[in-house]
């Protein structure tokens, strides 16, 4: 009798609050501000930029691309000499607290930004036969073919 009144105290759907990360809007907020001290740092430099990017420049405009949406958009156009203001100004806004229910919605219901999930490659070009992971003997036999053909030219 015990037992089954354990057993009808638990529930197994609690597991999600459980694990549920709780929000911070100051961590929120810090992440934020730091993407976007390296974006002005990025289009500052007079080296190219290697990496990810929020913006991209073309003759002359500045588009930035925010992880988040700002009245309905998440991307917006300006001059690039205008661009290190606009960043100083989001950077205010957001240190503020102005852009905090952005943010979350953002990181989603589990209160951490989860990326995308990656998608899974294109069935009509397999790149190992099917069951294995070595290559298909369709395949191998064109590699064959390739080697010699750079064998007979070389000869």
């Amino acid at each position: 009798m015990a037992l089954k009144d354990f057993i009808a105290l638990a529930d197994d759907k609690l597991h999600e609050v459980f694990s549920k990360k709780a929000y911070d809007p100051r961590r929120e907020r810090a992440a934020m501000v730091k993407r976007l001290d390296t974006a002005h740092a990025q289009f500052s430099a007079t080296a190219p930029t290697r990496g990810r990017k929020m913006w991209k420049l073309n003759n002359g405009v500045v588009e930035l691309t925010l992880p988040f949406a700002i009245g309905g958009k998440s991307v917006f156009h300006m001059p690039s000499e205008r661009f290190a203001d606009a960043i100083q100004h989001l950077k205010d806004a957001i240190g503020k607290g102005e852009a905090d229910t952005e943010l979350e919605a953002q990181a989603g219901p589990a209160g951490d930004a989860a990326p995308a999930p990656r998608a899974s490659r294109d069935a009509s070009a397999p790149r190992y036969a099917k069951g294995s992971r070595s290559w298909s003997p369709e395949r191998r036999a064109r590699f064959q073919e390739t080697i010699a053909a750079r064998n007979a030219k070389g000869e």
